[in-house]
């Protein structure tokens, strides 16, 4: 670990971090989550709000002087994976796992805290910083519903941060993306109902299983073919439902995927080339089709003049050499609804062990993270926040 990087209280970070953990809650169950943030606060002599757009916890500290609010917000879910790893703080629920790093995230929020506190910001400091530790990241829009409880209405937030670990960065380093930071994700359903019967009197049916297996293949040129070479776009079919035995042609198959764009045109075309293609295999079929829409996160956009502090504050923390500029992400992340509020940047914090070429990646079930990151993130956090609140 870098010895510009390392806190007088790592070992405090890292136990926190391996608390959360060892005890992951899903979306908008993390209740004894919201309950450790809420005690660790306090022991900080900082005051929370909890139950905020469901579990969601929110803290509010004053500098001396008055200034600008500024906010980090993090992410407190889990996902339901089986954890695999045998390290000595792996999951305790099973079927419920930290494999996206929200574990840190929220151990790197309440250290910046911390540091904020531990170094007298609040006596020499000037203006306001909000702790928001939201719910349901992964799924159930957590940062929507905390927007729409209320608890924001007429705040005037300056500038939002946040972070998301990333294996494919090596600890020390941090990526910024100048724009576009995260693509919109919305889900696709389509329902296609046919005649069930005999396998062995096909043409006595009216089989949806071939017309969906006819209709995935078909929907595979639609980014090939139907988008421009200069956009990003994806289109996949993750789940296929029919039948209930070898032998019987079902009266339904279902199909559900998600799409991912950078720009609304092109998610506009594929919508449209996809209600095109369902009606195709409506008559191609002879089923009937249902399909439809169910609006995700929309695309994560960070805030030029935020994104240029953040950068010229990253290099002076971690050091020019250690901050990269990142193209967009395909992954979604629901950080986009407090984008569309405040002015905002995400930065992917590196987590990979620097000696280490590769390692497992987000969602894994074998997904862990070099701790060090947690210092790294504290220092740039707090400086992001005292800098920013002092201009």
């Amino acid at each position: 670990m870098s010895n510009s990087c390392v806190l007088p209280f790592h070992s405090w970070l890292v136990e926190l971090r391996r608390h959360f953990h060892q005890y992951p809650e899903l979306a908008y169950r993390e209740e004894k989550t919201a309950a450790k943030i809420a005690e660790v606060l306090g022991g900080l002599g900082i005051s929370c709000r909890t139950g905020v757009g469901g579990t969601g916890v929110v803290a509010a500290v004053e500098a001396a002087k008055p200034g600008p609010t500024v906010a980090l917000r993090a992410d407190i879910d889990a996902l339901p994976i089986d954890e695999k790893t045998d390290v000595p703080y792996r999951s305790r629920h099973p079927g419920v796992m930290h494999a996206c790093g929200h574990d840190g995230h929220t151990a790197m929020a309440l250290g910046t805290a911390r540091f904020l506190m531990d170094s007298g910001w609040r006596d020499r400091g000037a203006g306001r910083v909000l702790f928001i530790f939201q719910p349901a990241e992964e799924s159930g829009a957590g940062a929507r519903a905390m927007l729409n409880s209320g608890a924001f209405d007429g705040e005037k937030v300056d500038a939002i941060f946040a972070g998301h670990v990333h294996p494919e960065v090596p600890a020390g380093q941090v990526g910024i993306a100048s724009d576009i930071s995260n693509a919109s994700s919305d889900v696709i359903v389509i329902k296609l109902t046919g005649k069930g019967g005999h396998g062995a009197q096909p043409h006595l049916c009216i089989d949806p299983v071939v017309a969906a297996a006819h209709l995935v293949t078909q929907i595979q040129f639609i980014v090939s073919r139907g988008v421009s070479p200069l956009d990003s776009a994806v289109v996949t079919i993750g789940k296929f439902n029919a039948g209930t035995a070898r032998n019987v042609i079902p009266e339904e198959a279902v199909l559900e995927g998600t799409v991912r764009t950078l720009r609304p045109k092109v998610r506009e075309v594929i919508f449209q080339r996809l209600q095109e293609l369902v009606e195709g295999a409506e008559k191609a079929h002879g089923v009937s089709c249902d399909f439809s829409v169910i609006d995700g996160y929309p695309m994560l956009v960070n805030d030029p003049e935020v994104v240029r502090f953040a950068r010229r504050t990253a290099a002076d923390i971690l050091g020019e050499q250690n901050v990269r500029t990142e193209r967009p992400r395909m992954g979604a992340e629901d950080f986009a609804y407090f984008a569309g509020r405040w002015p905002a940047v995400l930065i992917r914090i590196g987590c990979r062990d620097p000696q280490a070429e590769s390692g497992p990646g987000l969602h894994s079930p074998w997904f862990d993270f070099d701790e060090s990151a947690l210092d790294c993130g504290v220092r740039l956090f707090a400086a992001l926040l005292e800098n920013y609140a002092g201009r």
